[in-house]
Formats: C-alpha cells, sequence, structure tokens
C-alpha cells in the first residue's frame, strides 16, 4: 500500500518522533501515577496520564509543603558514622524549629536547612537555581514568633525549566510552614 494524502502511512522517522515527542511530555509524580482518584473508572483519563505546566506546579507546591511540615529524625537519633543516613527517607523532613524563640535563631542555619532538605528531597528543584532567603525586618520581630522566608527557583519541566517564587511562613509555635505561590 503506498501512502497518499488521503491514507497516510507513518514512516520511521514519524514514529521516532512521535516516540520522543510521548517520551518528553510531563508526567505525574510517582505519588500521583500510583494514587487513583476515580477507582470507579476501568482506566486512566487521557488528562491523569501527562500533567500540564499548573497541574505540575501545583503536585511541587503541595510536596514542598509536606517536606517543610515534617519533621527529621536527624536530630532525634545518634547516626554517628551514618552520614548516608541523612539523605535517606528516614530523615525526610526539616530538623524541629518548633518552641524556638525568633529573636535567638541562628538565621543562616535556618536558611541552609530549609535548602539542605530541598536538595535532599526534592529532586524536580534545579540545585544551582535555588536560593532560600529569610526575609528579615522589625515588623517580623513582633508577629507572633513567625518567620518569613523565599525560595526561589527552578524546576524541572519540558522544554525548558519553570520558575517558582514562594513566600513562606513557619510558626514558631507550632512548626507549621505555610506556602504561597506568587507566580501562577
Amino acid at each position: 500500500m503506498r501512502p497518499s494524502p488521503l491514507n497516510p502511512m507513518p514512516t520511521l522517522r514519524t514514529r521516532q518522533n512521535q516516540a520522543t515527542a510521548a517520551k518528553d511530555r510531563l508526567q505525574p509524580a510517582l505519588l500521583d501515577r500510583l494514587t487513583d482518584h476515580e477507582p470507579h473508572l476501568r482506566t486512566e483519563r487521557p488528562d491523569a496520564v501527562f500533567v500540564n505546566e499548573s497541574r505540575l506546579r501545583e503536585a511541587l507546591l503541595r510536596d514542598l509543603g509536606w517536606l517543610l511540615n515534617a519533621r527529621d529524625a536527624w536530630d532525634h537519633v545518634e547516626m554517628e558514622g551514618l552520614e548516608h543516613v541523612q539523605r535517606s527517607v528516614i530523615n525526610y523532613g526539616m530538623p524541629p524549629l518548633a518552641g524556638q524563640l525568633l529573636s535567638e535563631l541562628d538565621w543562616g542555619h535556618v536558611e541552609r536547612s530549609i535548602r539542605e532538605s530541598i536538595l535532599a528531597f526534592e529532586p524536580r528543584i534545579l540545585p544551582k537555581t535555588l536560593a532560600v532567603t529569610l526575609l528579615a525586618s522589625t515588623e517580623q520581630l513582633n508577629h507572633h514568633n513567625t518567620l518569613q522566608f523565599e525560595i526561589r527557583c527552578q524546576f524541572w519541566s519540558m522544554p525548558y525549566p519553570l520558575e517558582l517564587l514562594l513566600k513562606t511562613s513557619l510558626d514558631l509555635e507550632t512548626g507549621q510552614v505555610s506556602l504561597q505561590n506568587l507566580r501562577a
């Protein structure tokens, strides 16, 4: 059978381009792919298999919220000589900061802790682009023991990385972190 305008036959190059395009589409994170949000359906809807920029950004924001609200085990467990454990899932999260006073914190240490946690457990963030900056002001010192910082980075996407800018608040009384996306 010969290709014609009415009945084109796919060529090898066309099939390769289609395979490459399918491979390069944005896929949800593994957790999202394993979670069945519609168990009554026998097959996944096509829009559930691939994500758009907005859904990718929402998932990243959700996952960063989970990470920054989890407490790691590093300070609670004696792990001397087990440095490889520091980057394992047993240590997922941030060092505990609840109960500390804002005026007594080492702000550089807090910035480094946040940055190290993100780099260790969020592979979608491009490491060289990640900047964590504490937003220090005299107004903040009077703001109910809440620490605010900015997270600025790029995250992996196709065909090019996307920017993420977050305003983040850490309540030092409860240890709760809230994230606000400043670029929708």
